[in-house]
């Protein structure tokens, strides 16, 4: 743990959190201004097609970019193999957090139904509202366990690419258990912050409240855009290899009198 404080903080550099901050920020607002793009003619919807296009590309570059610089002793491959590694890692991610969280949709329903066939006295213990909850929560942890199998996967891929990566590299951040608190902690952290910071409405006037959104919205990205560097930062740290420890000189007889 002390060797690895040192060489997570020497990865937390400005370079990275800028990048990602005005990257991602710029993408996002990219993404939101092509959702605006007409599609009547055809001409309209090939240049939603191709501006669509490369806004994957122009985002895939950027977390290629961030974590190539996590980690610049790692070797190299060309640069579309590994903007395709994680742009396979990233959709994976997205159909299996898509997938998940559409069990949302029922669990109102297994909570009554699972609720209607417990004791009187284990209804009461076990409500409709506790089990909804619950089951939010085990949603929730299925998908923030998947963040934890795939972030070091998507590093790898995005130095390395599809050709013979080191797949060693990869496993070293699953052996510390430091590693999932750390991926947990980030995303309980976000989300509860994130969500807190929104739905708090201190201004009364309209100029107020408008300043208020400006403010909490930056904070809020700011922060967890910090929070996503440092992680970044960790699970590098953890990927890397240590070095081997220096061998002890060794100890020659004294010499017999």
């Amino acid at each position: 743990m002390t060797a690895l404080l040192p060489r997570a903080f020497s990865k937390f550099r400005f370079s990275i959190i800028a990048l990602q901050w005005g990257g991602t920020l710029v993408a996002m607002l990219l993404a939101a201004a092509w959702l605006q793009i007409p599609d009547s003619h055809a001409w309209q919807f090939a240049f939603s097609m191709i501006s669509a296009a490369v806004l994957v590309i122009g985002f895939c570059w950027l977390q290629v970019a961030t974590f190539s610089r996590l980690r610049p002793d790692s070797p190299r491959a060309t640069f579309w193999l590994r903007i395709l590694g994680f742009a396979l890692v990233a959709a994976l991610w997205i159909l299996l957090a898509q997938w998940i969280s559409s069990g949302s949709d029922s669990i109102s329903n297994y909570a009554y139904l699972w609720n209607s066939k417990l004791s009187p006295g284990m209804r009461i213990t076990f409500s409709p509202a506790r089990l909804i909850a619950g089951l939010g929560i085990f949603l929730d942890v299925l998908i923030w366990a998947i963040t934890a199998l795939l972030l070091p996967i998507a590093i790898t891929l995005s130095t390395q690419g599809l050709r013979r990566p080191s797949w060693r590299d990869a496993r070293r951040p699953y052996r510390h258990i430091l590693y999932w608190i750390a991926v947990f902690v980030f995303c309980i952290l976000t989300t509860q912050l994130t969500s807190a910071l929104v739905s708090w409405k201190p201004g009364k006037s309209v100029s107020g409240e408008v300043v208020s959104v400006i403010v909490r919205l930056a904070i809020a990205w700011t922060t967890d855009i910090l929070l996503w560097c440092l992680l970044l930062a960790f699970t590098a740290a953890w990927m890397d290899s240590l070095p081997e420890p220096a061998p002890e000189p060794a100890i020659e007889p004294a010499p017999a009198p």
